[in-house]
Formats: structure tokens, C-alpha cells, sequence
């Protein structure tokens, strides 16, 4: 939910169940587990994933490898659907079909936050992309991105270890 360009986002409790709203100039203040994220893989037919690497101006983790989408779910907005709106106003993607493949809880498991993940499988090129918030997008094997992982780990979102893990050993990628 937005009101006068500012975003507004669910605090959540213990059980993801809504207990509150915080405005995201404050949601600094609160624990990142009071929150909810989605995180899109996105592969193609050569099973390369898009890793984008996100701009010096970004706030949070700046010049970091990060999942092909990922933000915050609004206030009043579930999972789903913020999905398919970061997926747009990210990269530029509409009518397309996700498919959900986990849920991550900061109380049972080594995730920061509540967070769904999404997989797509895109074989378009992808050129309408945020280009103020993402720096350059790469197409990496499932080696090239572990290979990265394991030498330059600082480079990467706090969760992205948890949930690239999870989808290797599931073979989602």
C-alpha cells in the first residue's frame, strides 16, 4: 500500500499473521523477521540463472548479487501478488506464470525473514530492467553462481546462501 509515495508494509508475529503496519522509512526500527519477502529464480533453457547485480545507489546491500527479483510484500498485498509486481517494475516481465516452490520462516529455519520463493522459467531476452537499481544482469550456471558463492560470499544477500541452497538440493536448478 502506498500513500504519498511512501510504501506501507505488514508487521507480522511469530506465525506470519498480520499484527501491525510500518511505513518503510521506518521499518528500520523493527526486527527483518516482522516482515515479509518474495524471492524470484529465474532460469532458462540452458538452465542459466539470472543473477543481477544491484547498483552502488541501492541502500541495503549495494553492489551485491541478489535473487533475479526479490522485495518487500506491501501492507494489505499477499505473496503472490507482490511477486508479479516486483517481477514487472524490476525487469520489465508480465504474463507469465510462477510457481511457487518454498516458504521460509526466520522460526524454522536459517532465513532472516518470512519469505516465499517463486521459480520461472523465462527464455526472453530481458531488457526492460530496472537499470537505477540493478547494475548489470548475468546469466550464470548453477556452478558459476556456487563457485561465486563460496569465493566472494560477502558479495551476496545475507539469505540468498539459504535459499540457493535449498532449490540445489531440491533441484529446482
Amino acid at each position: 500500500m502506498k500513500k504519498d509515495n511512501i510504501e506501507f508494509f505488514d508487521i507480522v508475529n511469530e506465525k506470519d499473521e498480520v499484527v501491525g503496519k510500518i511505513s518503510e522509512n521506518r521499518q528500520n526500527t523493527i526486527k527483518p523477521s516482522q516482515l515479509r519477502f518474495i524471492n524470484i529464480i529465474i532460469t532458462n533453457n540452458d538452465r542459466k540463472i539470472v543473477v543481477p547485480k544491484r547498483s552502488s545507489n541501492r541502500r541495503i546491500f549495494p553492489n551485491c548479487y541478489d535473487f533475479s527479483v526479490g522485495g518487500h510484500v506491501n501492507s494489505g498485498e499477499e505473496y503472490e501478488e507482490a511477486a508479479y509486481r516486483e517481477l514487472k517494475e524490476e525487469l520489465g516481465i508480465t504474463n507469465v506464470k510462477l510457481l511457487e516452490v518454498a516458504y521460509f520462516s526466520p522460526y524454522d529455519s536459517n532465513s532472516k525473514t518470512f519469505q516465499k520463493v517463486y521459480i520461472l522459467k523465462y527464455n526472453n531476452e530481458i531488457t526492460n530492467y530496472d537499470q537505477d537499481g540493478i547494475e548489470k544482469l548475468y546469466y550464470m550456471t548453477k556452478e558459476e553462481v556456487k563457485k561465486l558463492m563460496n569465493n566472494k560470499p560477502n558479495l551476496f544477500k545475507t539469505d540468498y546462501f539459504v535459499v540457493m541452497k535449498y532449490l540445489m538440493d531440491k533441484n529446482y536448478l
